[in-house]
Formats: structure tokens, sequence, C-alpha cells
């Protein structure tokens, strides 16, 4: 019977192509590595690698075994998941992805809600690429993902949810040359650099056809604008020290703004706003885990609406981000208009 022990440590090889570099990642000596390799190659009674001056390389009958051990371990833990979903085991490891804008808009504030009711719960929250996202949950790397649905709203694999969506505002470092005029429109806007993350399909278009710079991915249709960026904590920091626009949902720049640091734009565009939900593979089971996830995200995703329902825009947890806005607006003209 074949080991899956020993088939492991074989891929581990086959993808570092280096016993020492294997053996490291697998968290044991170069010497066991060897002698499980050459354990495995006894039981199986064939050569698996051989050593060359570019490092190691499978055989005819290592590749083979290879390209069959890694969807025979996939299937090993896929049944274990299972038989730990049909014991009760309620909790145990959970594995999440998410994009820029919902991981600090209501993810990892669900997160760590999930955790102070289950700490026992292991979990691993990991910010992402939008196609990057899609390639994560498609391969079973995440139970599931929180992303722009439009991505996809066509792909019969995974099964979807919608949450709230939220508006977004434009925004820029409070100085920037854009304040000292009346009106601005999002032509007039784009003739600065814009900073931000990949955009989907459904505002690409729009965005490539007024922006100087920036490229249309010929391949997916997003945007990629000519600051890339993966956070919008990076966004922000590159706006704050540059005369680069970006995009946000007033929340996440509430206090930045009613400190003075950042400004609004006066552009408000009806279809720039977030449109992202959960998707997961349609054919596996979610773990109680994953479902009491969901329920933490809904319910912090209820609240944002719900404040956003009431005042118009969304705060930053205190009710007051509203005045805040329009007051640093304000401050904001005054100090331009003086020069």
């Amino acid at each position: 019977m074949l080991d899956l022990r020993l088939l492991h440590q074989a891929l581990m090889l086959a993808r570092h192509r280096n016993f020492a570099r294997a053996a490291e990642a697998l968290h044991i000596t170069q010497p066991a590595l060897s002698r499980s390799i050459a354990g495995l190659e006894a039981a199986l009674g064939e050569k698996l690698f051989d050593r060359t001056g570019q490092g190691i390389e499978p055989t005819a009958f290592g590749q083979m075994l290879i390209n069959r051990g890694e969807r025979l371990l996939g299937d090993a833990a896929e049944l274990e998941r299972e038989l730990k979903l049909m014991r009760g085991l309620a909790f145990g490891e959970l594995r999440v992805a998410a994009g820029a804008y919902p991981i600090e808009l209501s993810v990892a504030r669900a997160a760590g809600q999930l955790m102070g009711r289950h700490p026992q719960l292991r979990m691993e929250l990991s910010q992402l690429d939008l196609r990057a996202m899609v390639d994560a949950v498609l391969a079973r790397r995440v139970d599931l993902v929180v992303m722009e649905l439009s991505m996809v709203d066509a792909e019969p694999r995974l099964a979807l949810e919608a949450l709230p969506t939220h508006p977004v505002v434009f925004f820029c470092r409070a100085g920037h040359p854009l304040m000292t005029a009346g009106t601005v429109s999002f032509e007039q806007m784009l003739a600065w650099p814009f900073a931000g993350t990949r955009l989907p399909g459904r505002v690409a278009a729009r965005f490539s056809a007024i922006a100087k710079v920036g490229v249309l991915d010929p391949d997916s249709g997003d945007y990629i604008p000519p600051v890339k960026v993966d956070s919008l904590r990076a966004a922000r920091d590159v706006v704050l020290s540059s005369n680069a626009v970006a995009a946000a949902p007033p929340p996440l720049i509430a206090a930045d703004v009613a400190a003075g640091r950042l400004a609004v734009l006066p552009v408000r565009l009806p279809w720039m706003h977030l449109n992202y939900g959960f998707a997961f593979l349609r054919e596996r089971a979610l773990s109680p885990a994953a479902l009491a996830f969901m329920a933490e995200v809904r319910q912090v995703e209820a609240e944002l609406a719900a404040r956003e329902a009431g005042v118009g825009v969304a705060d930053d947890g205190d009710g007051r981000a509203p005045e805040r806005l329009e007051s640093a607006r304000s401050a904001n003209a005054q100090r331009s208009a003086g020069g």
C-alpha cells in the first residue's frame, strides 16, 4: 500500500528539485528525506528521481507518480474533511480569502468576532487578487471567498450569495490641486494617476476609455490602474504622498478625512459601487465553521447597510462619519481657497 506521507515527501522533492530545500520545507533533515525517497523507490520497485547537474529531476515513472499523486493527496484531504464533518466536529479549520475592500469592511471584523466566540477554531484569512481568488476556491485551497461576484456569475461550479452593495467615493490628499476647482468631472479626475486594485470588467471599460494611463487586460477584461496596489492601505499611502487619486467606501477613509489628511472628491458615479459576496464550490459541503463565519459576515454587513440607509453614507462605527466628512470637505475647501 502506498504511504501517503512518503508520497507527500516525494511531491515536495519534485517541487523544490533539491533535497536540502525540500527537507527544510518538510521540517525534516536531509538524510531523513533521502531515506524516505529510497524507501519509497524500494517499495515501488522503480527509480523516481535522477540527480543531474541542474538538480533533482523525476524519471518517467516518477513524473507519473507526481501527476497522479497531487490528485490522490487532494482526495485524501477531502475525505478526511468529510469524515470530520460527519463526526460533528463543529469547529476545526477554516480557510477564507477575500478582496481588498471586503476584508477591511466586514471580513476581518467578522473573523475576529467568530474567533472570540470559538477560540479553538484554526483560521487562515488571506487577501488575494481578484483572479487569484477564483483559482484558489476552484482548486480547493480555500473553503470560500468573498469577492466581486460579476467575475464568477457565469461559473457553474460555484454557488454564490450576494452581500449588500456599498457606495464608493473618490479621494485625494487634502492639498491636491483638484480641491481648488469648484466642480470635478470623472475625466478631470482621471487626468491624475489612479491608485487602486485590479478593477473588474463591469467598470473596467469606463475607466480605460477615460484614463490617460492604465491598461485593459486583453485576457480578463479587467482594468489595471497605472498604480496597481493590493490593499486599500497601500492606495491611501500612495495618495497621501503624491497627486494620485483613489477610491474607497466612506467608512474606510472617514477618520483620515475628519483629520484633514484626505479629501473626498465631488465625483459621484452610480455605477461605482462594491458588488461582492460569498463564492464556494457548489458540490462541496460547507463546514459548520464556514457557515458560522458567513453568519458573522452577514451580521456585520447588515449593520453597515443599515447605517448607509439611515444617513446616506456609511460611517466608521460611531455614527458620526457624515458630519465629519462634510465638515472636513468644507475645511479643505477653505484651506484651498486661502492658498
